[in-house]
């Protein structure tokens, strides 16, 4: 078993919701005077999971300021000795805050005095794999090993041994006159990809991408534009439904989501994990609404079944266990990496026990409805038993099912 803390979006620096996490004597709108420590609160879960590993899914900083990756290292490391998970088990990939926009500013004047498009066009990414080397030279524990390294920083193959970690970086190309930028990883990158992932396609061990932009466009319950998906999202995808990747895992929306997909019929499911922000403030959170988040995933290697545990936090109780509503579309507990038909759910549910009058636990249900958010579960007992049952509860408690006494 495996078991993996997964954060995004920490922000440190001027974006913090909290001067623990930004850099000592900077003035930032501190949305946690006088609230519960986001930092002690996060240390005990960590530990009392028995986390092993940390993985971070981009935008470790606000602006990408030589003092901000410094200092966001060493909160990293702390929290990282504190809970017993040595350095060479935090992982992290860069997202587009994790650019310094002063360096790409200087790719502006180039282009200016370029001759020609394509002249204009080497010189800019030229400055913007400057921006991103900055990263590599302030987070010289968090990055990869050389030997295994991808085509620009901070990429590369992750080895364990249980699992692999992809690392891509889809925030090198973001430049400070992009208001709002997609991800970008370019067909270098994707070559690269192609050709790692077909290098371990007949390895057994759990297949995992670590990225920060999405693949594709969410669908989410509150309102909200979704220009910033990785342009390159569709080849993107058609490589790793094609080469047995796992699980995706990602950041950047501060929205989080959890899902297993399928592509096409008889391919191998993926499960995409949205990691929110860890400490972002409220007005990169609309306006608070979405609360900050962390998640442990477990995996158990040898049946390649994977539990998601949700987490959020507020500045008066501080980090519980989330539940399910419009904004945080997650359970606490979830069970991803299968996919059951609308037909094998409805007749599990059919198949309960419900002539005992005794109570129902989670636990004791049918594998599919555990592969169902609780509020799914709850709204098929509704519509496929409560003609003939009073429901008493509502998963994940218990629930009591007793027969209505026919009509006369």
């Amino acid at each position: 078993m495996i078991r993996i803390a997964l954060m995004s979006d920490i922000h440190f620096g001027k974006f913090s919701r909290t001067s623990e996490f930004s850099v000592p004597g900077e003035v930032i709108q501190d949305e946690n005077r006088g609230a519960v420590s986001l930092q002690d609160g996060l240390i005990r879960i960590l530990k009392d999971m028995a986390v092993e590993y940390i993985f971070i899914a981009g935008d470790l900083t606000s602006v990408a300021s030589p003092q901000e990756f410094h200092y966001c290292e060493e909160k990293i490391i702390s929290i990282a000795d504190k809970i017993s998970v040595p350095h060479d088990h935090i992982l992290c990939c860069l997202g587009n805050h994790d650019i310094d926009r002063n360096i790409t500013k200087i790719s502006d004047l180039a282009i200016k005095e370029a001759k020609s498009g394509e002249v204009a066009k080497v010189i800019k990414q030229k400055y913007n794999l400057i921006a991103a080397s900055c990263a590599n030279s302030n987070l010289e524990k968090l990055s990869l090993s050389k030997e295994n390294s991808g085509p620009i920083p901070f990429t590369g193959v992750y080895e364990e041994e249980r699992f692999i970690v992809f690392v891509l970086n889809s925030g090198w190309q973001c430049a400070h006159d992009q208001d709002y930028p997609h991800g970008k990883l370019t067909f270098e990158q994707l070559n690269w990809l192609s050709e790692m992932t077909t290098k371990y396609r007949e390895d057994t061990r759990i297949k995992i991408v670590l990225v920060h932009h999405h693949p594709f466009k969410y669908t989410y319950p509150l309102p909200t534009q979704d220009i910033s998906e990785i342009e390159e999202g569709s080849e993107f995808m058609d490589i790793i439904n094609a080469k047995g990747i796992d699980i995706v895992i990602h950041g950047h929306r501060h929205h989080p989501i959890a899902k297993t997909i399928q592509i096409g019929s008889g391919t191998k499911p993926i499960t995409l994990i949205c990691a929110g922000s860890l400490s972002v403030n409220s007005s990169h959170r609309n306006n608070g609404e979405i609360p900050n988040t962390m998640h442990i995933l477990e995996i158990d290697e040898n049946e390649k079944k994977f539990v998601l545990y949700n987490y959020k936090y507020t500045g008066s109780e501080g980090w519980k266990e989330l539940e399910f509503c419009n904004e945080t579309p997650l359970d606490y507990k979830m069970k991803l990496g299968k996919i059951f038909t609308k037909e094998q759910i409805d007749e599990a549910v059919l198949k309960l026990p419900t002539d005992e009058a005794t109570p129902i636990s989670w636990e004791m249900v049918d594998e599919s409805l555990q592969y169902i958010t609780y509020k799914e579960l709850n709204s098929k007992l509704q519509s496929l038993l409560s003609s003939k049952y009073k429901i008493i509860g509502a998963f994940p408690k218990e629930v009591i099912f007793l027969k209505k006494e026919a009509e006369k």
